[in-house]
Protein backbone atom coordinates (compact mmCIF):
# COMPACT_ATOMS: atom_id res chain seq x y z
CA UNK A 1 0.00 0.00 0.00
CA UNK A 2 1.26 3.22 -1.06
CA UNK A 3 0.35 6.89 -0.03
CA UNK A 4 1.02 9.32 -2.55
CA UNK A 5 2.22 12.71 -1.29
CA UNK A 6 -0.08 15.02 -3.68
CA UNK A 7 -2.49 17.31 -2.70
CA UNK A 8 -4.89 18.89 -4.67
CA UNK A 9 -5.18 22.39 -5.40
CA UNK A 10 -7.45 24.31 -7.88
CA UNK A 11 -6.53 25.47 -11.07
CA UNK A 12 -4.88 29.01 -10.17
CA UNK A 13 -2.57 27.99 -7.42
CA UNK A 14 -1.35 25.41 -8.61
CA UNK A 15 0.13 27.04 -12.09
CA UNK A 16 1.12 29.53 -9.73
CA UNK A 17 3.27 26.86 -7.91
CA UNK A 18 4.13 25.32 -11.26
CA UNK A 19 5.62 28.60 -12.26
CA UNK A 20 7.33 28.82 -9.50
CA UNK A 21 8.91 25.45 -9.77
CA UNK A 22 9.55 26.39 -13.87
CA UNK A 23 7.06 23.49 -14.13
CA UNK A 24 4.66 25.33 -16.51
CA UNK A 25 4.12 28.68 -18.38
CA UNK A 26 1.44 31.85 -17.84
CA UNK A 27 -1.04 29.63 -20.01
CA UNK A 28 -3.14 27.94 -17.02
CA UNK A 29 -3.33 31.66 -15.56
CA UNK A 30 -6.78 33.11 -15.94
CA UNK A 31 -7.14 35.79 -17.99
CA UNK A 32 -9.46 37.98 -16.30
CA UNK A 33 -9.06 41.87 -15.32
CA UNK A 34 -9.68 40.74 -11.30
CA UNK A 35 -6.86 38.21 -11.10
CA UNK A 36 -4.61 40.89 -13.07
CA UNK A 37 -5.59 43.89 -10.28
CA UNK A 38 -5.48 41.23 -7.84
CA UNK A 39 -1.71 40.37 -8.98
CA UNK A 40 -0.80 43.86 -9.78
CA UNK A 41 -2.20 45.17 -5.85
CA UNK A 42 -0.20 42.23 -3.99
CA UNK A 43 3.13 42.93 -6.50
CA UNK A 44 2.90 46.23 -5.38
CA UNK A 45 2.38 45.58 -1.31
CA UNK A 46 5.25 43.60 -1.01
CA UNK A 47 7.29 45.21 -3.07
CA UNK A 48 6.46 48.30 -1.07
CA UNK A 49 6.27 46.29 2.14
CA UNK A 50 10.04 44.84 1.53
CA UNK A 51 11.43 48.20 0.74
CA UNK A 52 10.09 49.59 4.23
CA UNK A 53 11.96 47.34 5.85
CA UNK A 54 14.82 49.46 5.47
CA UNK A 55 13.52 52.87 4.11
CA UNK A 56 11.26 55.53 4.83
CA UNK A 57 7.26 54.48 3.78
CA UNK A 58 6.62 57.14 0.77
CA UNK A 59 9.18 55.95 -0.76
CA UNK A 60 8.49 52.31 -0.43
CA UNK A 61 5.37 52.69 -1.38
CA UNK A 62 6.50 54.44 -4.36
CA UNK A 63 8.80 52.10 -5.30
CA UNK A 64 5.85 49.60 -5.20
CA UNK A 65 3.59 51.75 -7.97
CA UNK A 66 7.23 52.92 -10.03
CA UNK A 67 7.92 48.66 -10.12
CA UNK A 68 4.38 47.54 -11.32
CA UNK A 69 4.33 50.14 -14.03
CA UNK A 70 7.46 49.77 -15.01
CA UNK A 71 6.69 45.35 -15.18
CA UNK A 72 3.62 46.30 -17.04
CA UNK A 73 5.06 48.43 -19.54
CA UNK A 74 8.33 46.49 -19.93
CA UNK A 75 6.13 43.26 -20.39
CA UNK A 76 3.55 44.58 -23.01
CA UNK A 77 6.38 46.54 -24.99
CA UNK A 78 7.86 42.97 -25.11
CA UNK A 79 5.00 41.44 -26.31
CA UNK A 80 4.02 43.75 -28.59
CA UNK A 81 7.32 43.87 -30.41
CA UNK A 82 6.78 40.03 -30.31
CA UNK A 83 3.80 40.00 -31.79
CA UNK A 84 1.88 37.91 -29.21
CA UNK A 85 0.05 41.20 -27.40
CA UNK A 86 -2.94 38.83 -27.16
CA UNK A 87 -1.17 37.05 -23.78
CA UNK A 88 -0.08 40.04 -22.48
CA UNK A 89 -3.12 39.80 -19.63
CA UNK A 90 -1.68 36.04 -18.06
CA UNK A 91 1.87 36.86 -18.99
CA UNK A 92 1.62 39.67 -16.43
CA UNK A 93 -0.19 38.25 -13.78
CA UNK A 94 2.00 35.65 -14.03
CA UNK A 95 4.94 38.10 -13.40
CA UNK A 96 2.98 39.91 -11.07
CA UNK A 97 1.67 37.05 -8.81
CA UNK A 98 5.43 35.11 -8.69
CA UNK A 99 6.79 38.88 -7.92
CA UNK A 100 4.21 39.15 -4.75
CA UNK A 101 5.52 35.50 -3.58
CA UNK A 102 9.18 35.66 -3.98
CA UNK A 103 8.57 39.12 -2.58
CA UNK A 104 7.08 37.74 0.36
CA UNK A 105 9.14 34.81 0.82
CA UNK A 106 11.99 37.72 0.80
CA UNK A 107 9.68 39.91 3.40
CA UNK A 108 9.46 36.62 6.07
CA UNK A 109 13.35 35.86 5.40
CA UNK A 110 14.22 39.50 6.26
CA UNK A 111 12.18 39.80 9.79
CA UNK A 112 13.50 36.40 10.75
CA UNK A 113 17.15 37.20 10.14
CA UNK A 114 16.98 40.57 11.63
CA UNK A 115 15.31 38.59 15.15
CA UNK A 116 18.36 36.35 14.93
CA UNK A 117 20.72 38.63 14.59
CA UNK A 118 20.07 41.41 17.32
CA UNK A 119 21.06 45.01 16.02
CA UNK A 120 24.79 45.17 17.50
CA UNK A 121 25.20 42.72 14.28
CA UNK A 122 25.09 44.33 10.82
CA UNK A 123 21.80 42.67 10.15
CA UNK A 124 21.04 44.08 6.73
CA UNK A 125 24.47 43.06 5.22
CA UNK A 126 23.47 39.43 6.32
CA UNK A 127 19.85 40.21 4.94
CA UNK A 128 21.18 41.21 1.59
CA UNK A 129 23.64 37.67 1.69
CA UNK A 130 20.26 35.51 1.86
CA UNK A 131 18.06 37.46 0.04
CA UNK A 132 20.55 37.06 -2.79
CA UNK A 133 19.54 33.58 -4.11
CA UNK A 134 15.69 34.56 -3.69
CA UNK A 135 16.58 37.68 -6.41
CA UNK A 136 18.43 34.89 -8.83
CA UNK A 137 14.78 32.87 -8.25
CA UNK A 138 12.82 35.91 -9.24
CA UNK A 139 15.14 36.22 -12.33
CA UNK A 140 15.17 32.95 -13.56
CA UNK A 141 11.26 32.81 -12.58
CA UNK A 142 10.80 36.14 -14.55
CA UNK A 143 13.05 34.35 -17.39
CA UNK A 144 10.99 31.42 -17.72
CA UNK A 145 7.65 33.42 -18.16
CA UNK A 146 8.97 35.67 -20.44
CA UNK A 147 10.34 32.65 -22.14
CA UNK A 148 7.03 30.99 -22.08
CA UNK A 149 5.33 33.92 -23.46
CA UNK A 150 6.91 33.48 -26.82
CA UNK A 151 10.34 35.59 -26.49
CA UNK A 152 13.23 34.10 -27.71
CA UNK A 153 16.14 32.97 -24.71
CA UNK A 154 18.13 36.72 -25.06
CA UNK A 155 15.45 38.97 -25.22
CA UNK A 156 13.86 36.84 -22.20
CA UNK A 157 16.70 36.98 -19.82
CA UNK A 158 18.02 40.99 -21.06
CA UNK A 159 14.55 41.79 -20.37
CA UNK A 160 14.66 40.08 -16.97
CA UNK A 161 18.40 40.98 -16.14
CA UNK A 162 17.42 44.50 -17.00
CA UNK A 163 13.84 44.65 -15.22
CA UNK A 164 15.44 43.25 -11.81
CA UNK A 165 18.40 45.05 -12.17
CA UNK A 166 17.18 48.56 -12.54
CA UNK A 167 14.59 48.61 -9.67
CA UNK A 168 17.21 46.97 -7.58
CA UNK A 169 20.36 48.89 -8.34
CA UNK A 170 18.60 52.32 -9.53
CA UNK A 171 15.26 52.76 -8.86
CA UNK A 172 15.64 52.13 -4.79
CA UNK A 173 18.39 53.70 -4.32
CA UNK A 174 17.49 56.70 -6.45
CA UNK A 175 13.87 57.32 -4.59
CA UNK A 176 15.55 56.80 -1.44
CA UNK A 177 17.75 60.14 -2.16
CA UNK A 178 14.99 61.61 -3.66
CA UNK A 179 12.60 61.51 -1.12
CA UNK A 180 15.56 62.72 1.48
CA UNK A 181 15.71 66.14 -0.15
CA UNK A 182 11.72 66.57 1.01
Amino acid sequence: MSISPSISLPPTPKALLDLIKLEAGPAPLPASRLALWISLGAYVVTEAGGQSLTNDILPSVVYGLVSAVLLAALTFGALTLAGTRDRFQQTLVALASTGAIIGLVSIVLSVVVAQIFPPPMPAMKLVGFVLFPLVMWKFTVYLWIFRHSALRFIPAFALSAIYIGFILLILSPLLVRLFSFL
